[in-house]
């Protein structure tokens, strides 16, 4: 099992930082390399992107769900799927605070790699999940910054 967290703060509210990770259709944007997105319900959603180490890259088919969802001030995601001969289940908590005109996004991820893929050391599978899930987080953090700054204009 690996494990990450860490935390953000960005200039906007909590139930706008809350509300861009509940709506899938905002949600899904932050994903790195999207390739498919499908919406089950308001709670689930199948995704297809492309993962992988070094040059050894494939496709997952993932299920999300949200889940844990305390408005405004936290909000879990879990996944499960495989593709790349690997299979990974992770989970994601989101859990937001506002401080000085500013919300802070403190979020944990703990995810567990197993398969083929897994195999190739677990050093780098750590890093290599650790650059995604950071991306992930990038892009959460950049998106909310735009909508911030879109909205002072």
């Amino acid at each position: 099992m690996l494990a990450f967290e860490d935390s953000f703060d960005v200039e906007t509210t909590p139930e706008k930082a809350y509300s861009y990770i509940v709506n899938q259709e905002t949600m899904v944007k932050l994903v790195p390399d999207l390739l498919k997105y499908e919406k089950v319900n308001d709670d689930e959603m199948k995704i297809t992107a492309k993962a992988g180490v070094s040059f050894i890259k494939g496709k997952f088919d993932l299920v999300l769900d949200i889940k844990d969802k305390t408005e405004n001030k936290h909000i879990t995601l879990i996944g499960q799927g495989n593709g790349s001969g690997a299979s990974v289940d992770f989970t994601v908590n989101f859990d937001f605070s506002f401080s000085n005109s500013e919300t802070i996004v403190n979020w944990k991820a703990e995810i567990n790699i197993v398969g083929t893929a897994a195999s190739m050391g677990a050093r780098m599978i750590k890093s290599a999940s650790q650059k995604y899930i950071i991306k992930l987080v990038g892009n959460y953090k950049k998106a909310l910054e735009d909508e911030q700054e879109t909205e002072v204009k």
